[in-house]
């Protein structure tokens, strides 16, 4: 499969060569022009980890040609942060000759497979050619609590992250105090799923905050930072009152 041309490796915004961050652009989308979206490759001694796999399947084919030096001796897993069509319609790459499990929470299982999810690609393809070889590919592996990728150098923790999405997760990697907050923070605000979400992204900031992070990275903001998470989390707080 070709690479997308719209996906960059972005250097300076990791401090460890083992995270990579790429950057996918949204030219060519009209009502969302302008917008970027960031995921990441983490390479452990076992596992080469692509977080989050864009918007359409050559995104993910240009984020593991940029890594493909790191494959031999190592196992490709993928995760999806949540099912938004920007995190998870690149999955398709991850089938056939390419296959890889792919693990999410067991909400985002059920929303990749709902009529909603369904509709909202029809309608896609039907306005941009970007979407053409796009196919819904659900997670292969789900948890509900907690899922741990142990790599040897570095421990992958997932867990649960809602107020953006019912099925949103962030990851924690102890070894270099980093967090992966993806959709959870936002400048100026993240974007909540309902006002009944409310607490649920109050607990979700909290709970960031709680893990004392020295790095933050995330899908939309740059640069991120432990501030953005205590701004965000003042705000919910003030709302909560």
């Amino acid at each position: 499969m070709p690479a997308s041309d719209s996906v960059f490796f972005i250097p300076e915004m990791s401090t460890d060569q083992r995270v990579r961050v790429f950057r996918r652009n949204f030219g060519g989308i009209e009502e969302f022009d302008g917008m970027e979206v960031d995921a990441y490759v983490i390479i452990t001694e076992r596992y080469v980890v692509v977080l989050d796999t864009l918007l359409c399947p050559e995104d993910a084919s240009a984020m593991v040609q940029m890594v493909k030096d790191q494959l031999p001796g190592r196992q490709l897993l993928v995760v999806n942060s949540h099912a938004d069509w920007d995190h998870s319609w690149g999955n398709a790459y991850f089938t056939g000759e390419c296959a890889a499990p792919i693990i999410a929470h067991e909400y985002c299982l059920t929303r990749m497979l709902s009529d909603e999810a369904r509709q909202e690609l029809l309608e896609y393809k039907q306005r941009y050619a970007i979407f053409q070889n796009v196919a819904l590919v659900p997670p292969t592996m789900t948890f509900d609590q907690h899922f741990t990728i142990l790599g040897g150098d570095m421990t992958i923790e997932l867990f649960p992250a809602p107020g953006h999405h019912l099925d949103h997760i962030a990851v924690w990697i102890p070894e270099l105090s980093l967090l992966l907050a993806f959709d959870a923070i936002e400048r100026p605000l993240p974007i909540l799923e309902n006002a009944e979400a409310v607490p649920s992204m109050f607990a979700t900031l909290e709970r960031l905050l709680a893990l004392r992070p020295k790095r933050v990275l995330c899908s939309h903001s740059k640069p991120a930072s432990v501030a953005l998470v205590e701004e965000n989390l003042a705000y919910f707080r003030e709302i909560e009152r």
